[in-house]
């Protein structure tokens, strides 16, 4: 196949972002529909994007014969059954991450994935595709930093007055499962996948008052100690100032390999 015709799924603030990149900047895609149950959005899309099939209902797009793959921007509550039916409609499938915040959904979406082999699916984890990520990853796996025993990393939004996330953190899983995610996922990557052994964490509302109603936080510091003994620290914020920011670093009994970006 020398294009993939895409969906996009959900079209708030990431998900316009995403249907920006699939119509005009990612190589062998094209951008054939958009969905999303919200009519602004909706709009948004038929008066932005290239001439497209537009739908209300999740079920309809499925239908549609035209559309090779689904790019799933959506609340993470949705995911495993959106990426269920998806497969089940012969669709390829991308998600954001994270899959699901309940490990029976996720084992679901593993079973049901199975039955279809053709079809590929794929959960957001962009940063082990990023060459300065790979090349640290081949720095290590060299032993150019000895033996990596910490990792340092942070995942950081930047602040939005209005809070957009506050009425989706009922939901979202807190900014642990909704930021760290990438921060967990390259932690155990970079240090040869140890098992984790005990975590603990503790966070703060520095800004966003809203997030108190369902026990949320908008920062947070989580550890993990792995069962040989190797570390993770994590930073998750949802308020910079200044923009987003990830950093990480991984710390060895022979130096240190940093990755920063800032936006």
């Amino acid at each position: 196949m020398s294009t993939v015709r895409f969906s996009i799924v959900g079209l708030g603030r990431l998900g316009r972002r995403h249907a920006g990149n699939l119509a005009w900047h990612v190589p062998g895609a094209k951008l054939v529909a958009a969905c999303s149950p919200v009519k602004e959005e909706r709009d948004w899309a038929r008066e932005t994007l290239p001439e497209l099939s537009l739908y209300a209902a999740y079920d309809a797009l499925l239908a549609d014969a035209s559309v090779d793959a689904v790019w799933l921007v959506t609340p993470t509550s949705l995911h495993a059954t959106q990426i269920i039916a998806a497969l089940r409609a012969g669709k390829h499938v991308f998600c954001e991450k994270p899959l699901s915040l309940d490990l029976t959904e996720c084992d679901a979406v593993i079973e049901e994935h199975t039955r279809h082999p053709h079809l590929q699916v794929m959960i957001g984890f962009v940063r082990r595709f990023d060459a300065s990520y790979r090349d640290a990853f081949d720095g290590i796996a060299k032993g150019a930093i000895g033996r990596p025993f910490m990792v340092r990393s942070q995942t950081c939004d930047k602040n939005d007055p209005e809070g957009f996330f506050v009425r989706f953190a009922p939901t979202s899983g807190g900014p642990f499962l909704d930021c760290s995610v990438h921060d967990i996922d390259l932690a155990r990557w970079l240090l040869g996948n140890p098992k984790p052994k005990r975590v603990y964490a503790s966070g703060t509302i520095a800004i966003h008052e809203g997030l108190r109603e369902c026990g949320d936080i908008d920062n947070g510091v989580g550890t993990i100690e792995f069962e040989d003994g190797r570390l993770a620290v994590l930073y998750a914020s949802r308020t910079m100032a200044h923009g987003h920011d990830t950093q990480r670093e991984v710390i060895g009994t022979a130096g240190v390999l940093s990755v920063a970006i800032r936006a």
